[in-house]
């Protein structure tokens, strides 16, 4: 065997070795590719089976409490805030005139 047949018989094998390695890297790349297409799929019937719902409830909840949260601001807060300020209002009335202002002042 001379040294032209031997460095023929590298030049094959490493051009073999190389389609051999991209026929690999082909075969990968599809793999990859067919199983992320898999994966979103599983992710988005994920997404409208069991987060959208849960989504949608927590919307309703949301609105329940914003709901309640107004309803007792109004019948509850409100008429109490305005019957504290009536009586604060009438006692400071009634210290004005009778000069009493129902504080003491400290002594320092």
């Amino acid at each position: 065997m001379s040294l032209q047949e031997g460095r023929d018989i590298v030049i094959i094998a490493a051009g073999a070795l190389a389609f051999l390695l991209l026929l690999a890297l082909l075969v990968f790349t599809v793999v990859v590719g067919v199983a992320t297409r898999v994966l979103l799929g599983t992710v988005q019937t994920l997404l409208k089976g069991e987060v959208t719902p849960i989504l949608d409830s927590t919307r309703q909840t949301l609105q329940r409490v914003q709901g309640t949260a107004a309803f007792v601001s109004e019948t509850a807060v409100t008429p109490i805030v305005r019957a504290y300020s009536a009586v604060a209002a009438t006692r400071r009335v009634l210290g004005v005139l009778s000069g009493v202002t129902g504080r003491r002042k400290r002594r320092d």
